[in-house]
């Protein structure tokens, strides 16, 4: 006798298989995802959201994990376009170069010290503000770099030798914006003759534990990525059953399958329910299991920006910059100083060492530090020791600068 034939699953006990997203929706969603990030299209923001907002589960993992390319692939590309700008105008800028011709040719004139004196109090009352707090640690720097310079070194200050300003390039790229920038460095080195250099000493910004990956989901530098456009409420009818949109953070209520590309493997449910799953998976009805997102196969692949091998978006060489003190006398750092706000000046200035009192005790909170064989000091941002520069002659001004610096030196 012929067994009778197995009985198929009925339809209600039959898992659900999701549909995979076609080709064509991915490229329109990469679309408008470019439309918002690179062009600040509101309308494909809009549309961008709507499309998140109303994707089944089962196929928003793609989805998510294009814009978040396509969104770190923008923050990489602003901040190599940054560090370009950065190096093209540092390396296009020359001591001194700023200034009018007529200073140029006689920069200890009096012409080009009031040029100077100009430029940097423009420069001050534009950006040294407290409503700027991202700019006053630069400020601070500064400050302090030009009062150490009028300070005798038996009292703690440079003397006759020009101090070296160790900090980062981030100060320059992310305190103050573009104009900043730019400024910063046309000022300091175009119109006070900082000198500069490459240090060796590596870029905290660039041996944090945590770098900037331009290929993360998720990235924290531009604004835009914390944001995503309101979607407008003729866009799509609101509803009880309607699917929030994602977010810019993995949302972590939602339970995810072991193949989500934005979770790790997760961890067993203790509970009493799952720990009684383990024959009974096979007896238990298929329609209550989660829903398995699909990944985009590899036709699709090519839709998903990578990062090249072996190279990174910004490819900033990761190390410090040295900028050295101009070489100006005493009478014109003092009338410099005097541009600098209140709440600048009115910090503690920590002194340099004074090698004939080796036994003064070293003061924390004067920001003294021991780097090697050299003494530093940290004032605002970065570090700062004396150099090996000696000034020019005639660096200690006139008879009358002399006299009112002798009579600080004996009253204050």
């Amino acid at each position: 006798m012929t067994p009778p034939p197995p009985s198929r699953p009925s339809k209600a006990n039959r898992s659900v298989t999701p549909s995979r997203p076609m080709r064509s929706e991915l490229e329109q969603f990469a679309e408008h995802c470019r439309a918002w990030y690179y062009q600040q299209d509101d309308d494909a923001g809009r549309q961008m959201t709507q499309t998140l907002a109303t994707l089944p589960p089962s196929q928003r993992a793609p989805f998510a994990r294009l814009q978040a390319s396509i969104r770190s692939a923008y923050h990489a590309s602003i901040n190599a376009r940054r560090d370009a700008e950065f190096k093209a105008h540092l390396s296009a800028t020359k001591p001194g170069g700023s200034l009018m011709p007529h200073s140029r040719a006689d920069p200890r004139g009096p012409l080009a010290k009031k040029e100077r004196y100009d430029r940097l109090d423009r420069f001050i009352r534009t950006w040294c503000t407290m409503g700027m707090p991202g700019t006053k640690p630069f400020f601070q720097g500064l400050w302090a770099v030009m009062r150490l310079q009028v300070i005798p070194q038996d009292l703690g200050g440079a003397g006759p030798f020009r101090i070296e300003w160790e900090i980062d390039d981030a100060v320059f790229k992310e305190s103050g914006g573009k104009e900043f920038m730019l400024e910063a460095i046309d000022v300091l080195k175009g119109v006070l003759a900082f000198e500069e250099t490459t240090s060796l000493s590596r870029s905290p910004s660039t041996n944090s534990s945590v770098q900037y990956n331009a290929f993360a989901p998720l990235s924290p530098i531009h604004s835009r990525s914390q944001s995503q456009p309101l979607p407008s409420e003729s866009a799509a009818p609101t509803s009880a059953k309607k699917t929030p949109p994602i977010s810019s953070r993995t949302q972590t209520k939602r339970p995810r399958a072991p193949s989500d590309p934005f979770m790790d493997t997760p961890a067993l449910s203790t509970s009493c329910s799952s720990a009684n799953t383990g024959l009974s998976t096979a007896s238990s009805s298929a329609a209550d299991e989660p829903i398995t997102p699909r990944t985009p196969n590899a036709e699709l692949d090519d839709l998903f920006m990578r990062a090249p091998p072996g190279r990174d978006f910004c490819e900033s060489d990761g190390y410090m910059r040295t900028w050295t003190a101009p070489d100006l006398p005493n009478p014109e750092f003092l009338t410099l100083l005097t541009l600098f706000p209140p709440f600048i000046t009115r910090n503690t200035l920590p002194r340099f060492p004074v090698t004939r009192l080796a036994d003064r005790p070293v003061d924390i909170e004067e920001g003294e530090v021991m780097d090697g064989e050299r003494k530093v000091i940290k004032v605002g941002t970065g570090t700062m020791w004396l150099g090996t520069k000696r000034r020019a002659d005639g660096w200690q001004g006139g008879w009358w600068t002399r006299f009112k610096l002798w009579l600080a030196r004996v009253f204050c």
